[in-house]
């Protein structure tokens, strides 16, 4: 008897055993199915602003006071936490003068075909550049920069994408803020880490030219303070608004940036985060004296 039951035992096993590995296969075939059908990411040549503007020159004699300018940066996920419009009231609510942007959606459908970066801008009142990046759900996909003053020149940057799980750019842009210009840089970079690296290279190069001259680097680098990367950046010139608050912007980390070229560094305050629920990630805010 405890023979036959035994021989039972084993029977069942075996048979729950094969079953969950038919399951098993099961779910790969449709793994791999399903992956077969779904195409890499495209790039995607898509580039809306308004109207470029100039920057006369300040007279040199005439005084000077010296104002604030608040600057951000925001990864909003394409508004899928929030509507468009309550992203654009938490945008108002920070009081942001220049502002770039991450993981913005322009006429996809799973935005319900809204142009984002056109509709922040109105709402807010401000000029607009948005660089797509990849083309995405019927639309596409990137960064953009707002601010409160008119954009002078803009460009996109492509970096290798070689390895990248999907097409990275760099957004550069100069802005005339309050009769200056303002020189910044957003960036979204890549979630693999191969990927991620040759975009900072990229990056670095980008930068350095304007190294002493006043420059901000912003955005979602996808990589900790003490990562090689953003390490590799700092070793380059740059400061890190944020160093010193041990401050977190995504899922008990910090992986969104405020960095400046040692000129500017001297002319900004640390930066703070501004809590959120509208997005999975938070807004980072520094100031200016400008």
């Amino acid at each position: 008897m405890m023979a036959d039951r035994a021989r039972s035992s084993v029977r069942n096993n075996v048979a729950t055993l094969s079953a969950v590995v038919v399951m098993a296969i099961s779910v790969s075939a449709v793994n791999a199915r399903q992956n077969a059908v779904r195409p890499p990411p495209m790039p995607s040549d898509a580039l809306v602003y308004s109207p470029l503007g100039t920057c006369d020159a300040v007279d040199s004699l005439a005084p000077h006071t010296p104002e604030r300018v608040r600057i951000a940066t925001w990864n909003i996920r394409a508004a899928l936490s929030a509507p468009v419009d309550a992203i654009a009231s938490e945008l108002a609510s920070m009081q942001a003068d220049v502002v770039a942007l991450q993981e913005v959606d322009l006429r996809t459908r799973r935005s319900g075909f809204v142009d984002q970066p056109e509709v922040l801008a109105n709402a807010l009142g401000f000029h607009y550049v948005f660089a797509a990046s990849i083309k995405w759900d019927e639309g596409d996909y990137g960064l953009a920069v707002l601010s409160r003053w008119p954009i002078m020149k803009f460009q996109r940057h492509r970096l290798d994408s070689a390895t990248a799980t999907e097409p990275r750019i760099v957004l550069e842009a100069t802005i005339c803020a309050d009769g200056q210009p303002l020189h910044l840089f957003d960036h979204h970079a890549d979630g693999w880490v191969g990927s991620r690296e040759m975009g900072f290279a990229e990056l670095k190069d980008l930068v350095q030219p304007y190294m002493g001259r006043g420059f901000l680097v912003m955005g979602d680098f996808n990589e900790q303070p003490d990562g090689p990367d953003v390490r590799n950046l700092l070793g380059a010139g740059l400061t890190d608004l944020g160093a010193e608050l041990g401050l977190r912007t995504e899922n008990r980390r910090r992986i969104d940036y405020l960095l400046t070229d040692p000129t500017l560094a001297r002319r900004a305050s640390p930066a703070r985060v501004w809590p959120t629920d509208k997005s999975d990630h938070y807004a980072m805010l520094a100031n200016l004296e400008w």
